[in-house]
């Protein structure tokens, strides 16, 4: 829908003042913190040699796992994750392609994904349960974990998360509410958009094999996130090294190629998996921006579609919730990154809870 996959690749797709105001806050990170997201850390064979990222701080009895979203790796966190080091362990990592891990050897599907995730949850020894934490696509990917892989999984909090069978799950939501021609002018602009955008990504991996992107250049500024002013500028000098690169955009482009809104070809593997109750009593917050344009009809009426499904996913557990997050974008790690802080830890607080665990194993 217009704020769901348009949300995910907004980053590279447009470099509007909404966007751009989002993102031009003054530096929030002291230089020794920045360095530590400007190199590799912890670097974890996952199969056949190939090696993922982990970056791990804190300690504590449970441990928070996060991951990004489209074009997004363990940089993104840097709001969040010393905070949340605070109060448990707290691990970013990369996924295959993405910051400092090794290239990929599929096309980057969900599947794919949570598979590598359970090969460096497993490689790492990180102590399960987890409390997962997932941004956009990443939200997804944690979602799908947790069905996957339930024992690994705690808790959640899923930040702004895509959610795979949009319109299946709003299409009547959005006929009650808006009317059968404004449900249909969304569904079918979103389908009619989607190829251009697949194209666009397709494009950008084109332009940086063999040659890598040159920053000063339209191409780059069209295939790149805009700088993201509140993470520092030590942090947006190293993500210009890796967005020039033809293993960052081909990645990119096969993620978007292969998520829930380039390939619909798992919807009925999500029907099955993602039913209400379905992750039992774990704790679960997802939490949704607030701003879009109230004077375009059809943003309302996707944003309305948008936070109905993440009140569907909420309602995956008997104890989820789902959280509007006042003043932002759908970079919430970014504009309000203590509202993810206060989420986790809220998590935590309700894991432990002695009779929160013992419904839990049930």
């Amino acid at each position: 829908m217009l704020s769901a996959w348009r949300a995910v690749a907004a980053a590279v797709l447009s470099t509007s003042a909404v966007i751009a105001s989002a993102q031009d806050k003054p530096a929030g990170i002291p230089p020794e913190v920045a360095a530590d997201y400007v190199r590799p850390h912890q670097l974890v064979d996952v199969g056949g040699g190939r090696k993922l990222n982990l970056f791990c701080m804190g300690s504590g009895k449970q441990t928070v796992l996060f991951d990004s979203g489209l074009s997004d790796w363990s940089v993104i966190w840097a709001l969040v994750q010393p905070r949340l080091a605070e109060h448990a362990r707290a691990c970013t990592y990369d996924r295959a392609g993405l910051g400092y891990s090794d290239p990929p050897q599929a096309p980057r599907s969900p599947i794919e994904i949570v598979e590598d995730m359970h090969a460096l949850v497993t490689a790492a020894k990180l102590g399960t349960p987890l409390v997962v934490v997932g941004h956009s696509l990443g939200g997804f990917n944690m979602k799908l974990y947790a069905a996957l892989y339930p024992r690994d999984v705690a808790g959640l909090v899923l930040v702004d998360p895509s959610e795979d069978r949009g319109y299946e799950r709003t299409r009547q939501f959005l006929r009650r509410r808006f009317g059968a021609p404004l449900a249909a002018r969304v569904e079918l602009h979103d389908v009619s958009d989607l190829k251009p955008a697949l194209a666009h990504f397709n494009d950008c991996a084109a332009s940086a094999k063999g040659n890598a992107l040159d920053p000063a250049s339209p191409g780059y500024k069209q295939c790149t996130d805009p700088v993201r002013g509140a993470l520092g500028p030590e942090i947006a000098a190293e993500r210009v090294k890796h967005q020039v690169t033809g293993t960052y955009q081909e990645t990119v482009a096969s993620e978007f190629a292969s998520s829930v809104y380039g390939d619909a070809q798992s919807d009925a593997a999500y029907r099955m998996l993602f039913r209400p109750g379905a992750f039992g009593s774990k704790p679960l917050i997802v939490l949704t921006h607030s701003i879009y344009d109230k004077s375009d009809p059809l943003e309302v009426a996707s944003k309305a579609a948008w936070n109905e499904l993440h009140q569907q996913t909420a309602a995956l557990s008997r104890r989820g919730r789902n959280v509007v997050v006042p003043n932002t974008h759908h970079n919430i790690e970014i504009d309000a990154p203590g509202a993810i802080v206060d989420a986790v830890t809220t998590v935590l607080a309700e894991l432990d809870r002695p009779a929160a665990n013992k419904r839990r194993r049930r």
